[in-house]
Formats: structure tokens, C-alpha cells, sequence
């Protein structure tokens, strides 16, 4: 038996009606009724109709209202994390909507442990060409990202920190309609995404959330505009706590390391104080958000705190107790941490060096889908190698003659195929005269309560 009452809202929604409250906590309740044995089938949602509701949603779109009561109800759908209240106003999270060369998390949570706050980071796979910051870590040996909420609370109040999987009975809601969205055809609904993003990260109990929105050829948001709208949404519907967002740009790869071990790699090199200076703007730029939104720090001193944890081994030794927690041993996190990095890492069999070939000059631009589109071809060609990758050279704004290794590829393959040799050495452009590259446009946040504020940063 179908569910009738579903139906009725499904045609509701058809015919551009907004959905109450009542109406949305209802379709929540039937998707999660429909994972479960259920002696009333009445009750549930069949994946017909699922599908039918989403459709409709992506069609006609949602009211901010509409999106609000869709992410409180997706999160109330599982558990939420309560923690102590000796930590008020200290529990905090930063979400990216992915990128080339992304690992700004595997840096910015131990670093904000290392400040005092409490980071339990729920993370994410690759998604299409961005790589996955649970696939990065997992590439440490012995690692772990899937663990119990009463783990997860264990390891936060002892480290400080944890970058981990969805539970079991996070959010089960998110997890149907994610997979719904995927064969329908929906995946990119504004509302949609802006739900299943700010649902699972308020269902980690926080005080504070920061949203680095990428946009630019290496994101999934190609435009500053679609950018900027996803931004104001996410803040919007994250109101119940302190939030804001940053504009960052992925016009081209973020650090030096495309791949999974090679960005652990980098990680752990800027956490020893050694990282790309791009990367660090990054880092010490969200970083400063969650300590003006939890302290009201200012934003020259949150950036010498940020530079202070770096610099002074407190993040690193962070991040070498966050791996050990998730399962590491205490000889792997020493060599990875202190030791030799790549030594302590799984490599590729093979490296093919490409040299530039055209007039002197400075690199202007480096293609991020380009070098993605060719790292995850290899990866998934290597059977997920977690050693495949690319570390670039020369970056942009680096002077670079004819002749010059300006990237290297890992790979598993004897040699490199004659497609993806082509693709890498077009990936980058040279001019005569050096190109700024302007990697934060702009901060959305709360003014009081009620409006939304756009600045340039």
C-alpha cells in the first residue's frame, strides 16, 4: 500500500505549493520508515514516490523556510551529538565544498585543537573530481575513519579533535535521500545540497561552523555567483548557530599535491611550518573566521595564534594523537609526524617528469580539472593506489624557461598514456608578466540576527 498522505504532498509540491513544517517532517519521517522493517508500509515512502518529492523540489525549488525546516528535520532524523557543558561555545567545524588539492581539514582541526576548541570533523569521500578528506587519511597505515558516538566523544574529549565518517545512525535520512538524489538526477539542487551539508554538520552538536565555498574551474561551483548564492543559503540555514562563510577561489589546484598520500604529505610538511603559502592563506584564513565567530577574536590576532600552533609543534602533536586515536600505531604516527614522511607512506611504482616547452616567462595558470580529471583516471586505473598523485614544481607566479620539470606524475602504470601526457603538459599557461593570484573574495555572514552580510575580504 502506497502512502496517500505522501502523495497529497507530492502534488502539493507539483503545483509550486510550499511545503509547512508539518509537511516536510512528515516526508522525512516516511524516508527514514522506509530503511526500516515497518509493520505499517503506509507509513513509509517507497522509493517512487522519493524520487517523485525530490524531482518536484528541484523543479520548482524551496523557500529559505522551506530549506530550513528540511535540514532541522534531516538532522533531527538521527542522532545528535550532546556534549559537556563545561564546553559551551567551544565545539566548532568547518565544511569545504571541495576542490582541487583540498586538505585544508587534515591541517585546520588539529590546529584549532591545538587553540583549545573541540573539532568533531564529520568528513566526506571524493566527490566527481575533488578527492575525499576520509580517503586522504586513510592512506595512513592503519588509520581508521568509521567509528561509534561514543567513540567519536571519547576521542574529542582526549585529543581535541577527529576527522571520521557518518555513524550509523547519523543522520539516516541524508544517507536515502543522497542516494535517491544520485539516481534521479538531482544532486545539484541548491536547496538540496545546502539540506544535506548544514544537516549533518549541526548533528555534530556545534557552537560554531565555517563554509569555505569554492568556486572557479577546479570546483563544482563554476561561477562566483552560484558560489556566492550556496554561501548565503548555508549561512541562512546554519543560524541556530554561529556561522559564516568564505568565497575561496579554485581557479587553480590548492598547494603543491594532488592525490591521496602526497596531500597527507603536504599536510603534514605545514604542520611542521613548511607548507605552500596559497595553502596556508587558506588555512589561516578559516581558522581565523571560527575564532572570531567563537571569541569574537580579531582577525590580526587569530592569524598570529593560527601561524603560533604551526609553527610551535602544537598542531603537529595534535594531529599525531588524532592518528593514533583512529587507529595508527605509535611507530607510524612518530615517522609520519617527526620522521621520515616518506618513509611512513604507500607510494606509486612509477614517476613521469613534464617539462614546459614553450617561451620564458611566469606561470599565470595551472588547469585544476585538467590535472584532476588525469589523477583520478590513474587512481581508479591503479585500483586506488593511494600513492598516485601529482606534486607540482613550479606553481603560479614562478618564473619558468623552456626545458624545466614544472610537475611530476605518480603513477602505477609503466608509462603514462599518450592522452594524459597531452593533457598535463597543456595544463599550464605562461605570460611575460607575473599574475597575482586573489584567493579569498569575499565573507557572508549574520548582521544581528536577521540580515545577511556580503563583504569583500
Amino acid at each position: 500500500m502506497s502512502n496517500f498522505k505522501l502523495t497529497k504532498i507530492i502534488e502539493k509540491k507539483r503545483k509550486c505549493g510550499i511545503l509547512t513544517g508539518e509537511d516536510i517532517e512528515y516526508f522525512v519521517d516516511a524516508v527514514v520508515k522506509s530503511t526500516r522493517e515497518n509493520k505499517c508500509p503506509s507509513q513509509a515512502a517507497d522509493r517512487c514516490q522519493i524520487g517523485a518529492l525530490l524531482m518536484a523540489m528541484y523543479l520548482n525549488g524551496l523557500t529559505s523556510k522551506e530549506t530550513a525546516d528540511l535540514t532541522e528535520k534531516m538532522m533531527n532524523s538521527g542522532h545528535v551529538f550532546h556534549w559537556p557543558e563545561d564546553w559551551k561555545d567551544t565545539v566548532v567545524d568547518k565544511h569545504s565544498t571541495g576542490g582541487v588539492g583540498d586538505k585544508v581539514s587534515l591541517v585546520l582541526a588539529p590546529v584549532l585543537a591545538a587553540l583549545g576548541l573541540k573539532v568533531p570533523m564529520i568528513s566526506g569521500r571524493s566527490l566527481l573530481h575533488t578527492g575525499g578528506t576520509l580517503d586522504k587519511l586513510e592512506s595512513i597505515p592503519g588509520v581508521r575513519v568509521y567509528f561509534k558516538a561514543n567513540e567519536i566523544q571519547k576521542i574529542v574529549e582526549t585529543v581535541g579533535c577527529c576527522i571520521v565518517g557518518q555513524t550509523e545512525d547519523c543522520n539516516p535520512a541524508d544517507k536515502v535521500l543522497y542516494q535517491c538524489r544520485e539516481i534521479t538526477a538531482t544532486v545539484d539542487s541548491a536547496p538540496l545540497i545546502v539540506a544535506s551539508i548544514v544537516s549533518k554538520k549541526l548533528s555534530e552538536g556545534l557552537n560554531a561552523i565555517v563554509y569555505d565555498v569554492k568556486f572557479g574551474k577546479g570546483a563544482i561551483f563554476k561561477t562566483k555567483e552560484e558560489a556566492l548564492e550556496i554561501a548565503k543559503q548555508l549561512v541562512s540555514a546554519s543560524k541556530t548557530v554561529k556561522s559564516s562563510a568564505l568565497l575561496t577561489a579554485m581557479d587553480a589546484p590548492l598547494g603543491r599535491t594532488i592525490g591521496n598520500s602526497l596531500e597527507v604529505m603536504e599536510a603534514v610538511e605545514s604542520l611542521r611550518g613548511n607548507g605552500p603559502s596559497d595553502f596556508l592563506r587558506v588555512v589561516i584564513a578559516l581558522g581565523s573566521e571560527v575564532l572570531l565567530l567563537v571569541n569574537g577574536t580579531k582577525k590580526n590576532e587569530a592569524e598570529e595564534l593560527i601561524s603560533s600552533a604551526l609553527n610551535d609543534g602544537k598542531a603537529l602533536r595534535k594531529f599525531h594523537d588524532m592518528i593514533i586515536a583512529q587507529g595508527a600505531s605509535r611507530v607510524e604516527a612518530e615517522e609520519l609526524c617527526y620522521g621520515n614522511i616518506n618513509a611512513a607512506l604507500p607510494k606509486a611504482s612509477y614517476a613521469t617528469e613534464i617539462s614546459y616547452s614553450g617561451e620564458e616567462g611566469y606561470i599565470c595558470e595551472i588547469d585544476p580539472l585538467s590535472l584532476a580529471n588525469v589523477w583520478k583516471e590513474e587512481y581508479s586505473n591503479s585500483q586506488g593506489n593511494p600513492g598516485i598523485g601529482i606534486r607540482i614544481v613550479k606553481a603560479i607566479g614562478e618564473r619558468i624557461k623552456s626545458g624545466e620539470v614544472w610537475l611530476k606524475m605518480f603513477h602505477e602504470t609503466q608509462q603514462l598514456n599518450n592522452d594524459h601526457l597531452m593533457t598535463l603538459s597543456n595544463a599550464i599557461l605562461v605570460k611575460p608578466v607575473a599574475k597575482e593570484r586573489h584567493l579569498i573574495d569575499k565573507r557572508i555572514s549574520f548582521k544581528g540576527n536577521t540580515a545577511l552580510a556580503i563583504e569583500s575580504y
